[in-house]
């Protein structure tokens, strides 16, 4: 079993569809989706295909919210 420990009540989804399936991640951190981004473009994926989600956990609700393009890109750059 592996776990993920949610720091600051904070994780990241991250959910790549590849041909007829669906790969979803969960992250603590928002650089580890980042990188993984890159490389799947790098391997071809379509961008279209790859969604990174941020999920806030506020007492006993769940905030759900797609991480722009334009955040991902400023990440890459600075890397």
């Amino acid at each position: 079993m592996t776990e993920l420990e949610v720091k600051e009540n904070i994780f990241y989804v991250l959910s790549v569809k590849q041909e007829k399936e669906r790969r979803i991640t969960l992250y603590n951190d928002m650089d580890s989706p980042v990188l993984r981004v890159k490389e799947y473009i790098k391997g071809g994926t379509n961008p279209e295909d790859i969604e990174l989600m941020v999920v806030d956990v506020k007492e006993e609700k769940f905030e759900i919210k797609s991480v722009p393009w334009s955040m991902i890109a400023v990440r890459l750059v600075k890397e």
